[in-house]
């Protein structure tokens, strides 16, 4: 399978542009698909109240600000998936407490700048050989 949708997710011009014109709202269906996560745990790490998906839904399109947060989201589960080889093990990683998160999951960390930070910096380690 290939990225969710049309995102490159590296930094292209298109998907700047993407973003700032608002990504498609049928994106967050698409990403819990691809990842066996519920809609809910999509807008959780991105941030994003159930009640936006609703009113967004009529418009077809998130705003600027919310498709930031999602494409982030995209980004590093893109990332696991690279790194353990499918969306299932990317998305039970992405689950799992990480003592290196003091307990939480990746995917619960993922709503603030700090936290998305530390869970790039994980992967990072990760990609580089055993965390010790």
């Amino acid at each position: 399978m290939g990225t969710p949708l049309f995102l490159r997710l590296d930094g292209s011009p298109d998907d700047v542009a993407s973003i700032r014109e608002g990504l498609p709202v049928e994106l967050i269906t698409e990403v819990a698909r691809r990842y066996d996560l519920s809609q809910h745990d999509v807008l959780e790490a991105a941030g994003i109240p159930r009640s936006s998906l609703h009113r967004y839904k009529g418009l077809g399109r998130l705003t600027r600000e919310q498709s930031n947060r999602l494409y982030r989201v995209v980004y590093l589960l893109r990332r696991a998936e690279e790194l353990f080889g499918t969306p299932h093990l990317a998305a039970s990683w992405m689950k799992g407490p990480k003592v290196f998160l003091h307990g939480s999951s990746p995917l619960s960390y993922l709503d603030t700048e700090p936290g998305f930070q530390a869970v790039e910096h994980l992967l990072g380690r990760l990609e580089d050989g055993p965390v010790t």
